[in-house]
């Protein structure tokens, strides 16, 4: 024996380490780089935001309020994260960035966490149950899916509840496959974990985003025991616990939240906010196959080897395994459930996402040449469009008007459209070489970098004309000790920076009654529009005092004239 240490360097195992975890590195970076890139924007962060004010200023935890109002849009989940961040964030940073006991970077933090987090566990889940080398290309595609990274970096409920209920099925899966596995080769009572864990994080997506959590998994679960024709399995899954546990989480709140709400609260929150959405949705109305054109944009470029995948499933068999049968469910269940529903947005098939990301990846396990130039051959070109689309904007296609609109943005499409054509170059000369493995992280790294300079140079630009604050700049002196009232619907970013909340008018006969010492803000479309009474003769009686361009509409300030004096008897 020489003496010296076989103990591997702590330089290799960070090394190691590092290369064993580079999607959620490459996630958690990015988003660190885009979360303090731009202010509120409409037309869900500055509610979100005015929620957080409003909890912190009243010392709020059960109930959510929006201008001093119980808001029943969602369950409180997001709401707690959301205070939390804010309060340890404004108290560790002395305030940086916060006004009125907000701060956007900080309020979009909870989505980050939730992203990275979920990603870390996917890749090791993969790992844990699937082929190898399976999970890291499953976890390049997912980060930088794009519907994913946007919702990662923005203040909405979605990206919360999608990694809470995608990882809640993971966890079930992961339970069931131990079951078929033989003894010997499980760790005693791991299969029992797996199950409990998935229940846990169920009710935590019950909490954030309400009864869709567990009507997605029950349809999930039944469609894949049924073509398992495994029914009987349910006895060994540790139903009655998981329920108990979503019980113990979901019930008390749910309580509490309606005894302070009133009934009507109740209402909206559990009818109105579910079942009537569902059947009589008031908003994003869309057909049933809406979905499809969504996972075009939202999936891309990866959507394009969709078809292949299917093919793939079919030529290897992968269906004969209930891993891949529930992998498929995963995707198709939500996506026919939710084609059903009248109201749709792409970002509600969210929690589908990572088992699409799973399905794509396995395409490129064991490829031959003439499969690595075709694939290659697809995400190159998805790639070479963006890239087209973005150097034609850059010479001056789509006219006076759309070169005007973009003539502030000139800089970062060029440097896009150059990012996007190297991405090209390196994916399509990998595939003619047949480097299968590069071809993944290869077009990955280009959408990083795509959402890297968009992020920051382009959502730099662009902020000015989607935030509030010159609004709330110039409008500040204007409202100050004065009650200030909103016609129609209320868009909570005329309010967030202000120290004032801002009751809603909706009827012509609220307008006359208003005092001319009080001040109105409308959005100049529906000021102008002659809907809910409002007639020129009534709008002719105020007067414009402020008005400033946000967010692609006006945003008014206006004063009542005083009424005429009565003349004088003789």
């Amino acid at each position: 024996m020489d003496g010296r240490s076989t103990e591997t360097p702590f330089s290799a195992r960070l090394g190691a380490w590092l290369r064993s975890h580079r999607p959620e590195l490459l996630a958690a970076l990015l988003l660190l780089a885009v979360l303090p890139m731009r202010d509120l924007w409409a037309p869900d962060e500055p509610d979100f935001a005015q929620c957080v004010k409003e909890m912190r200023l009243r010392g709020e935890w059960l109930l959510p309020y929006l201008n001093g109002q119980p808001y029943s849009e969602k369950p409180i989940l997001y709401y707690w994260v959301m205070k939390a961040s804010a309060q340890i964030l404004d108290t560790l940073t002395g305030g940086l960035g916060f006004s009125h006991g907000v701060a956007a970077w900080a309020l979009r933090l909870p989505s980050a966490l939730a992203a990275v987090a979920f990603l870390s566990a996917f890749r090791r889940w993969a790992a844990r149950f699937l082929q190898p080398g399976l999970a890291e290309p499953a976890a390049w595609i997912l980060a930088t899916t794009p519907l994913w990274f946007w919702q990662s970096q923005f203040i909405q409920i979605d990206l919360l509840f999608a990694a809470l209920l995608a990882w809640s099925w993971l966890c079930w899966l992961g339970g069931y496959l131990l079951l078929g596995r033989p003894p010997e080769a499980v760790e005693a009572g791991e299969s029992r974990r797996w199950f409990l864990k998935a229940y846990f994080w169920l009710a935590l997506a019950f909490l954030a985003k309400g009864p869709l959590a567990p009507v997605l998994s029950m349809l999930l679960l039944l469609v894949f025991l049924g073509w398992q024709r495994d029914f009987r399995v349910l006895a060994r899954t540790h139903l009655l616990a998981g329920l108990g546990i979503t019980l113990l989480i979901v019930a008390p709140w749910y309580l509490a939240a309606g005894i302070r709400g009133g009934a009507s609260y109740a209402y909206e929150l559990i009818v109105h906010q579910n079942l009537e959405r569902a059947t009589r949705a008031w908003d994003h109305l869309q057909p049933w196959w809406k979905y499809g054109e969504y996972l075009l944009g939202d999936f891309f470029p990866w959507v394009l080897l969709l078809p292949a995948a299917g093919l793939h499933l079919r030529r290897e068999c992968r269906l004969a395994d209930p891993a891949w049968r529930f992998l498929l469910l995963a995707f198709l269940v939500p996506l026919v459930f939710l084609s059903l529903v009248q109201s749709k947005q792409g970002k509600y098939l969210l929690m589908a996402h990572p088992f699409l990301a799973l399905l794509i990846a396995d395409l490129f396990h064991q490829l031959d040449a003439h499969r690595t130039r075709r694939l290659g051959g697809l995400l190159a070109g998805g790639l070479g469009i963006l890239a087209a689309v973005l150097a034609a904007l850059v010479l001056g296609a789509g006219g006076p008007r759309l070169q005007a609109q973009i003539a502030p943005f000139l800089g970062p499409l060029r440097l896009l459209a150059l990012v996007l054509t190297c991405g090209t170059l390196f994916v399509l000369i990998q595939a003619l070489r047949g480097k299968a493995a590069a071809l993944i992280p290869g077009t990955a790294l280009s959408l990083a970098l795509l959402y890297l300079v968009g992020g920051t140079w382009g959502f730099r630009r662009l902020d000015p004309s989607k935030s509030y604050r010159r609004w709330t700049t110039a409008v500040q002196p204007l409202i100050a000790g004065r009650p200030v009232f909103y016609w129609q619907t209320l868009r909570s970013g005329v309010m967030v920076y202000t120290d004032h909340l801002m009751p809603e008018l909706r009827s012509a006969k609220a307008l006359e009654s208003l005092d001319p010492e009080a001040r109105l803000v409308a959005q100049r479309d529906e000021w102008e529009q002659d809907a809910w009474g409002m007639m020129p003769a009534l709008r002719a009686r105020f007067e414009v005092l402020l008005a400033v361009p946000t967010g692609g509409d006006e945003i008014l300030l206006l004063k009542k004239r005083p009424d005429p004096m009565p003349e004088e008897a003789p």
